[in-house]
């Protein structure tokens, strides 16, 4: 009498062993084939999302190099502007200056505005005016 022995495996049907049904293997295949296609797909989920955020960052960071540069532009544009109002204002002050000198509205009233050195009779003196106590009120 020959002894047939049982082919008995210790590991549980999920993990590949033999069920009792006897297609073990190509169960085990089916579920390992899921497994795979599942952790396959994560896998390029993952990817996905990680070329995404890449491909963000990119763009948000050329987004901020061309503001920088464009503000660079605006802030010599600025300073251009400043420099140039800085020397309207020396230009006017130089003029302001000019038109205030005693020799020049002389010349402009004499010759604008007709006007001459009054005679010594028209002329009025004014004496300045003494104040007058206060009653009431803080001292002065």
């Amino acid at each position: 009498m020959t002894s047939r022995k049982k082919n008995v495996s210790l590991h549980p049907p999920e993990l590949g062993g033999a069920d009792a049904a006897g297609d073990g293997a190509r169960s085990v295949s089916m579920k390992e084939k899921r497994k795979r296609e599942g952790i396959a797909a994560r896998f390029l989920m993952l990817w996905t999302a990680a070329v995404l955020a890449t491909a963000a960052a990119f763009v948000v960071h050329l987004a901020m190099r061309f503001e920088t540069v464009r503000l660079g532009y605006e802030v010599g544009s600025e300073r251009r502007e400043q420099r140039r109002l800085i020397e309207q204002r020396r230009l006017l002050s130089v003029e302001a200056a000019t038109l205030r000198r005693a020799p020049r509205i002389e010349t402009v009233a004499r010759g604008v505005l007709e006007m001459d050195v009054p005679e010594a009779e028209r002329v009025v003196p004014i004496t300045p005016q003494r104040r007058s106590r206060r009653a009431s009120g803080r001292v002065r």
